[in-house]
């Protein structure tokens, strides 16, 4: 039998348009369920929304242990990239505590309105509310942590952004015997007491990243503590399982699946020349949010509206020249170009044949274009998407 603690929580997107009820905790119950051991789930819920809740544990196959609350916390996304904005929290409201009686193994979520105490065999803690094991008060015989880069970085002392010394800090610290940390498009570090791992990130066409940690600290419990894989191989294949779930968004989660090629993780820091229209303020805040983005991903972002700068109209020509040059010598530089050819910009347009001319990888963001006016870019195998997130981690692979 697994526990699974985690929340439960309405996620809503505006583009792409998406509505579920899920979390961390109810998705991960979901992904694991339909296997070969029980489940049982704990977690908060509204009145208004058990229902619900309760059908999707029949459906899947788990059983349910729900506390009630006034409302269900919400997460509202602008697209699956962005920061979400968060309703029916607050801040100042104190911490609901339980406690479970029963010993076992567990994956254990954290949760931003309340906090489960157990006493556990194997457990998996995935900190999601930057809130160490030890200050849970839980304990744990086996312990697994799983943390994004920036989690790590909260929760360690060292001033270093070494992952690995980061991540043998919090080993020794957790008194753990496994930390994972996850560095987004350039996979992840498995860290024990026995050596320090890297795991790859699998190839996919298309990239759905609501959920995608819940899946690996999911799927990573299931192969450690169920069945009692090693670190490393538990990490690499919740990695590829993950991929699969980017790809499909299809609960549960099976074995049986397409086979995925694992991506070769680059050395040093990914350049990427951002083409795109800056002519209006909708493209300027797409040039910009799109830049955010990459960077946070680690990359080296050349971007003309912010590296550049726009034309002064009363010296079109000279200032023409300059920057045509600056742009050019910046895609000559770069690894990658990703380009917005919603609007068909001439400027943007000349940019992408530049670069395929001198054999750069192009990726393209093509959103309410006509196909036929894609066919050069088809023709000279351009990757070309539709999704905005899908295209942020293919220029940043």
């Amino acid at each position: 039998m697994l526990n699974i603690i985690g929340g439960s929580y309405v996620e809503n997107c505006i583009d792409p348009s998406y509505r579920e009820l899920y979390g961390s905790g109810l998705r991960a119950a979901a992904a694991l369920s339909q296997k070969d051991f029980e489940i049982t789930f704990y977690s908060l819920i509204s009145a208004e929304l058990k229902d619900l809740a309760e059908l999707k544990s029949k459906t899947f196959g788990y059983q349910c242990n729900y506390r009630t609350i006034s409302n269900t916390i919400e997460f509202d996304y602008y697209h699956p990239l962005a920061l979400p904005e968060i309703f029916n929290y607050d801040k100042s409201s104190p911490i609901q505590q339980f406690i479970i009686s029963e010993y076992g193994d567990f994956l254990c979520y954290g949760m931003l309105e309340a906090n489960f105490v157990f006493n556990g065999n194997y457990v998996v803690y995935d900190p999601q509310n930057l809130k160490s094991f030890k200050e849970t008060g839980s304990k744990a015989k086996h312990l697994a942590i799983i943390l994004n880069k920036k989690e790590a970085i909260h929760f360690a002392s060292t001033k270093s952004d070494d992952l690995s010394i980061i991540g043998n800090e919090i080993l020794h610290t957790e008194n753990a015997e496994v930390v994972v940390i996850k560095n987004g498009v350039k996979g992840a570090f498995v860290i024990d007491r026995e050596g320090i791992y890297e795991v790859p990130v699998f190839a996919t066409n298309h990239v759905w990243p609501i959920g995608s940690g819940d899946i690996f600290s999911a799927i990573f419990a299931w192969q450690w503590i169920i069945e009692r894989k090693s670190a490393k191989n538990a990490a690499i294949f919740a990695s590829k399982m993950t991929a699969n779930f980017c790809q499909s968004i299809q609960l549960p989660i099976r074995k049986s699946i397409d086979p995925l090629l694992p991506r070769e993780i680059k050395k040093g820091i990914n350049k990427v020349y951002l083409a795109g229209p800056f002519f209006t303020v909708s493209e300027r805040w797409l040039i910009n949010e799109i830049r955010s983005i990459l960077i946070d991903f680690g990359n080296n972002v050349f971007s003309p509206y912010h590296d550049v700068g726009i034309v002064d109209s009363k010296k079109q020509r000279s200032e023409s020249i300059k920057i045509a040059k600056q742009d050019l010598d910046a895609i000559t530089q770069c690894d990658s170009i990703l380009a917005i050819v919603s609007g068909l910009d001439a400027g943007t347009l000349f940019e992408v044949g530049f670069a395929k001319a001198i054999n750069k990888r192009v990726i393209i963001l093509a959103q309410n274009v006509n196909i036929n006016d894609l066919t050069m870019l088809i023709g000279t195998e351009c990757e070309i998407t539709d999704d905005l997130s899908t295209a942020i981690y293919m220029a940043s692979w």
